[in-house]
């Protein structure tokens, strides 16, 4: 492309272009200079002409670029100016001429920098406003950067751009620099507003390189660049819409600065470009010449106040001096008239100690006698002392051993409330080698009381750990016993709110093993003692959280125990402590998630004892928030938290047997349907723990009932012979569990009448009569039991099996055997009738077995 002729230039390359004109490196006589050439269009010829010329006249100043030679007279209309910048090479090794401007250092705001050149851009602005000369074009790429020690800026394209008089402009960033009254009315810069607008611009200026952000219109300006980038890309006309930047920079009226100022002379040097940027003309500068007088006042007065600060200090220290040296006067004063003194006192002592020393050697002779006594006595004492240390210390060294290595593996484990952790079998006999190697020494040192108590839990929870329920009862019972001791013979001793919680905390755990052993007096009995020893400890020392979590469970397992024994208004106190124990108030924050289960177990309890009051509405709904909130606690905790999944899986266990008996048949499956998957996959993961195939077992019988009831009778033999199974393998492994073997005895009756209704009395006759002689054995055992409402439901059970086998007996015709079964069962109605009168279960019961006895006669 041909370069345009201008006369007495040599155009040689182009090396920037705007939306007035480009701009080319020329040479006129032998000396490089830059040729502006203008868009005739984009230009006020006759404004542009008259203030080059102004410029032309005005005393040369440092920081604006000046005109060597402009004309408009005829085409092409340009202006010649000194050349700014380097030559650089690019990727390629092009050669490329590049002039550096202000848009470079708004990018990477340095304040230090920023303020260097806000004082030369307001001192150039101020020049040209002196000789009535506005800029009106006040932009970053206006103002070029210069190697210059006395001036680094060059305020150039002065009366370009939006000034008015032109035809057609490309805008660009225009409107977020230039004041908002000159973007509405250009033609003012040339009319006495000028200055002013300058002002504002130099505010915008100043803002954005002490910040890097435009103080208005900001977000208005990128997304206008997002949209013409956009556009460009999709091949679309493009342009800036210069109407929505000025609304938006009149939008936002006030400014606002992303940090706080560093002390008092920054906030007034920000106040000064507040007011530049002040969008009404008659609070803002008039021009430049008043903001250079405000930034000089700014200074002086920051020199005269450090002056006077250096003058205040350097008076400080010469008082300091001062007094320094009356100090050190003085003291040496004071040092010489006691020297005098001590060497008169030091003379007197020694005449006298001459004498003294005479009498104290006889005295001192007998003393060394002694004391050589004394040492051979002490030394005897001190090595026996030393053997014992000793030996203390081994135990207590290897004691400790076996704790840490427990400690370890228990923190290894994710936290969670009441988290059974699955410690792999081989870390379990690593701990607990560690802690039996331990013991000996501990047990044969009477003083190691607290040692051998901790050795003896760690053992017992280790057992427990392993499902090895004899083993650990013997050594909590041995822990129990020890914290007893350690009770009855640390009166006010500091640690007695501890020894309280640990006795409390073994008897719980005793409590839990008697229970599942059948032995429900021993259990209440220990569970008693650790409420009562738990709430001692706690009020001890109340601050202890450890302490409050392990109260508030004892209450929820006494209030448990209460409920089963039927005492609901005990039951309801015990559960009551619980909220009272995890009240947020006193823990003095909210509760964690361990706490908010055994809250949720808590109003889960309250829905049981609701439900044995006869208020069924209120314990559906009580159950339901309850078993709600247990399961978003266990779905938020740790996905190894097998002992709250248990518990939730009992929970809605027993809300699906409620559900049955209240609301229907459909509902009640879908309870039964949220425990089964939990169970499942717990029996999956810990094949050995016999609670989970329990509750598998129990929801299979109850699954089946409905099958039964819905006329699925293959279905419901099939859920029965799953729980039968699974019942079968707990049994073997505990044979004495009573809750076991009650269970078992009801899925075999029920299996029982299941195959007499479809007509297989002979094979359901031999499994009924074995459902009964174990449900009958297993009550003989206690046959003096309070009456229950568990107690109560095996009695019931016990009466309709012994129904059932009249029925399949007399399906077989044989009407002697039949005849004794309903004898059996009208006794066991009868005797329940006298002891719960008015139950409508019982009487129902009772009526139908005496019916098919008269039947029978």
């Amino acid at each position: 492309m041909s370069l345009p002729d201008i006369a007495g230039h040599e155009l040689q390359d182009l090396i920037g272009s705007g939306s007035c004109g480009a701009v080319y490196r020329a040479s006129a006589g032998g000396k490089a200079c830059a040729v502006k050439v203008f868009s005739s269009m984009a230009i006020n010829r006759k404004a542009l002409a008259t203030a080059l010329g102004a410029l032309q006249q005005m005393p040369h100043h440092r920081g604006v670029l000046p005109v060597e030679n402009f004309n408009f007279d005829r085409s092409p209309y340009y202006t010649a100016m000194p050349l700014v910048g380097v030559m650089m090479k690019d990727a390629q090794g092009r050669r490329l001429w590049q002039t550096p401007t202000l848009e470079s250092l708004c990018t990477q705001p340095n304040p230090e920098q920023a303020w260097n050149y806000i004082y030369q851009l307001s001192d150039a602005l101020s020049w040209l406003h002196r000789h009535g000369i506005p800029h009106g074009n006040l932009r970053p790429c206006n103002v070029l950067l210069e190697d210059d020690a006395e001036a680094s800026i060059r305020l150039t394209d002065m009366a370009q751009g939006w000034v008015g008089g032109i035809h057609h402009l490309d805008l660009t960033d225009h409107f977020v620099h230039l004041c908002p009254d000159q973007a509405e009315n250009p033609e003012g810069v040339f009319a006495g507003y000028g200055a002013s607008w300058d002002v504002y611009s130099f505010g915008v200026l100043a803002y954005r390189l002490l910040t890097g952000q435009l103080p208005r219109g900001a977000r208005a300006w990128v997304e206008q660049v997002a949209s013409v980038q956009k556009k460009a890309s999709s091949g679309l006309a493009y342009g800036i819409d210069s109407a929505a930047l000025v609304a938006a920079v009149r939008a936002q009226p006030k400014i606002t600065w992303p940090d706080e100022p560093q002390s008092k002379w920054d906030e007034r040097r920000r106040n000064i470009i507040e007011r530049a940027l002040d969008l009404n003309s008659a609070a803002r500068w008039t021009d430049m010449r008043e903001v250079v007088r405000e930034f000089e006042v700014l200074e002086s007065d920051y020199l005269l106040e450090e002056s006077r600060e250096q003058t205040v200090q350097e008076r400080k220290k010469q008082a300091v001096k001062v007094r320094m040296l009356q100090v050190i006067a003085l003291s040496l004063m004071t040092a010489l008239v006691m020297c005098g003194t001590y060497a008169f006192m030091t003379l007197r002592r020694a005449q006298k100690g001459e004498i003294v020393i005479q009498e104290n050697e006889t005295v001192l002779q007998r003393e060394i006698n002694a004391r050589e006594q004394k040492i051979t006595s002490l030394t005897s004492q001190r090595d026996t002392a030393l053997a014992q240390k000793k030996t203390a210390d081994s135990n207590l060294q290897h004691s400790q051993t076996a704790v840490d290595q427990f400690l370890t593996q228990l923190l290894q484990s994710p936290t969670s409330n009441e988290l059974d952790t699955e410690f792999s079998k081989g870390q379990l006999r690593d701990a607990l080698a560690f802690c039996l190697a331990g013991l000996p020494p501990l047990e044969q040192d009477p003083a190691l009381g607290v040692e051998r108590l901790r050795s003896y839990g760690n053992i017992g929870q280790i057992y427990l750990r392993m499902r090895n329920y004899e083993e650990a009862r013997n050594y909590l019972e041995k822990a129990r016993d020890q914290a007893a001791l350690l009770l009855r013979d640390g009166k006010g001793h500091p640690r007695l709110p501890l020894y309280h919680q640990w006795f409390g905390k073994y008897s719980l755990l005793l409590s839990d093993l008697s229970s599942r052993k059948g032995d429900q007096g021993a259990s209440l009995a220990l569970l008693g003692d650790a409420t009562n020893s738990l709430t001692e400890g706690l009020a001890a020392d109340p601050k202890n959280r450890l302490a409050r979590n392990e109260c508030a469970r004892a209450w929820m397992e006494y209030g448990r125990r209460m409920l089963h024994n039927g005492e609901l208004t005990e039951a309801e106190k015990a559960l009551a402590h619980v909220q009272d124990v995890l009240d947020p108030k006193l823990l003095g924050a909210e509760p964690i998630p361990e706490e908010q289960f055994l809250l949720a177990r808590s109003k889960f309890a309250k829905g049981l004892a609701q439900r044995d009051a006869g208020r069924i509405q209120d314990a559906l709904t009580t159950l339901i928030d309850a078993v709600t909130e247990m399961g978003e606690l266990v779905m938020g905790s740790s996905p190894r938290n097998q002992e709250q999944a248990l518990m939730l899986a009992d929970a809605y266990t027993e809300l699906a047997e409620l559900i049955g008996k209240s609301i229907g048949a459909k509902e009640a499956r879908e309870a039964y349907m949220q425990a089964i998957p939990i169970l499942l996959e717990l029996n999956r993961l810990l094949p050995e723990w016999a609670e989970v195939k329990y509750l598998l077992a129990k929801n299979y019988g109850g699954i089946a009932l409905l099958e039964r009831d819905a006329g699925n009778n293959t279905e419901a033999v099939k859920k029965k012979q799953d729980g039968i199974e699974l019942l079968n393998e707990i049994l073997a492994e505990e044979p004495d569990n009573l809750q076991f073997g009650v269970l078992l005895a009801k899925l075999r009756g029920e299996y029982a009448e299941l195959m007499s209704d479809l007509g297989k009395p002979s094979a359901a006759l031999p499994i009924v009569q074995q459902a009964v002689t174990a449900l009958e054995a297993l009550l003989s055992k206690e046959p003096d039991a309070r009456l229950t409402p568990e107690r109560k439901g095996q009695e019931i059970q016990l009466a309709q099996m012994y129904g059932v086998l009249g029925h399949t007996s007399q399906s077989l015709s044989k009407k002697e055997d039949a005849k004794n079964a309903f004898s059996f069962a009208v006794k066991r109605w009868e005797k329940l009738a006298a002891l719960v009168p008015g139950d409508d279960t019982i009487q129902q019961g009772l009526i139908w077995a005496q019916d098919r006895l008269t039947k029978l006669k």
